[in-house]
């Protein structure tokens, strides 16, 4: 992997190959590598796939949801709990095959019209899956882009990301730099993904040159409101940039929302260190100099849910998939908190909750750690939420 740091972004691409990808699950029926016929196969088929990728691979279980129905519930639990366990890939699900699931300690991102309800709606509660806002026939998978809408998915790949804040915006407008930098990233991408193809080292699954992308990823949207940015201006200049990178580049540009914290706090201390004028919104020290990874507050403080993940009105018209939401709470919320808190935020971005028996996800940075669960805020919910007293935690 490697990673260029230029004026207001940074780039991550892999040195000889694609830096992420998708695909249905289709392709593992192929050849002799069928979960029915040989499961263990199939799931080396998958880890070999994810480890090439530094940026992650997105499994889209489109089988029809009667596929599985043939094995043991058992063995289902274990395949399951197996491939959303393999580092680097990500479970992608609709309503009917989640449906199918039996209970276990698997991870996935559920797609589906409404908010989860009954079993779906408590492992959702729970942390066990996440939750995408799906309204038409086309996935979005959060962080990593928008497949080829179709009954099977078809394999996306990625060059690389790049990541800056959105302060940045209107300097980086003419594209110049980032264009270059990236053109010379998938450059070196594609001769290595030539030797690499020559040498029958890579799996077993079609590269499409043309359908390979790149992902453009924002950061630093609670400083860009705190310094009175106007959200509309900023995604007209993130599309009129989508749209310059596209024809120069040649290859389709997927907008979303970044959530890694590291990336964040580097361009924040680029910002600082080198005096760039979109420093102005960072909070001045002792406070930590780094951007808010996404566009709403950061996941680690205690601000109120809504704070959290209320995202900019706009978003679905510029940003190709939702941005990925997790939410702290003390407990497991109930429903009615669920429910009252995505009538303020509609459209929803994609949610996980993560409750206090959940650890929260690294890196963990000395300067920002995660406040203790007792700290966030609880769900609203008139009927059954159990609000905090008033001097609790006072004794």
């Amino acid at each position: 992997m490697t990673e260029n740091e230029g004026r207001g972004f940074m780039l991550r691409a892999a040195t000889d190959g694609p830096w992420a990808g998708w695909a249905g699950s289709r392709f593992l029926e192929e050849g002799l590598a069928s979960v029915h016929a040989a499961p263990g196969r199939a799931l080396a088929r998958l880890m070999n796939l994810a480890a090439l990728l530094p940026g992650g691979f997105g499994l889209i279980w489109d089988h029809p949801p009667a596929w599985m129905e043939a094995l043991p519930a058992e063995s289902r639990q274990g395949w399951w709990e197996a491939i959303s366990a393999i580092p680097g890939l990500t479970l992608h699900l609709g309503p009917d095959a989640a449906a199918q699931l039996p209970g276990g300690a698997f991870r996935a991102w559920l797609h589906a019209p409404e908010m989860p309800e009954g079993p779906l709606g408590e492992a959702w509660r729970q942390g066990v899956v996440g939750w995408v806002l799906r309204t038409g026939i086309a996935w979005h998978l959060p962080d990593l882009g928008t497949p080829a809408p179709g009954d099977e998915v078809p394999p996306g790949w990625l060059w690389g990301e790049v990541t800056l804040p959105i302060g940045a915006l209107s300097t980086l407008a003419s594209g110049e730099a980032l264009a270059a930098a990236m053109s010379e990233a998938q450059g070196a991408a594609e001769r290595g993904l030539a030797q690499r193809m020559s040498a029958n080292a890579w799996v077993d699954l079609p590269f499409l040159r043309r359908a390979a992308g790149w992902r453009l990823a924002l950061v630093g949207g609670i400083e860009f409101q705190r310094a009175g940015g106007a959200w509309p201006a900023a995604f007209g200049q993130l599309r009129a940039l989508k749209a310059l990178l596209q024809e120069r580049l040649r290859t389709p540009i997927h907008l979303g929302a970044c959530g890694d914290p590291r990336l964040a706090a580097l361009l924040g201390r680029q910002a600082l260190r080198e005096g760039l004028p979109w420093r102005a919104s960072l909070p001045l020290p002792p406070a930590p100099g780094a951007f808010t990874p996404g566009l709403a507050a950061d996941p680690r403080d205690p601000a109120p849910l809504e704070a959290r993940a209320l995202q900019p009105a706009a978003w679905p018209d510029t940003l190709d998939h939702p941005p990925a939401i997790l939410l702290r709470v003390p407990a497991v919320p109930p429903e009615a908190g669920a429910q009252a808190m995505l009538a303020q935020i509609q459209p929803a971005p994609a949610l996980r909750w993560l409750p206090p028996d959940l650890p929260p996800p690294p890196p963990f940075d000395p300067e920002r750690p995660w406040f203790p669960p007792a700290a966030f805020p609880f769900p609203a919910d008139p009927g059954n939420g159990v609000q905090r007293g008033l001097f609790d935690g006072f004794e």
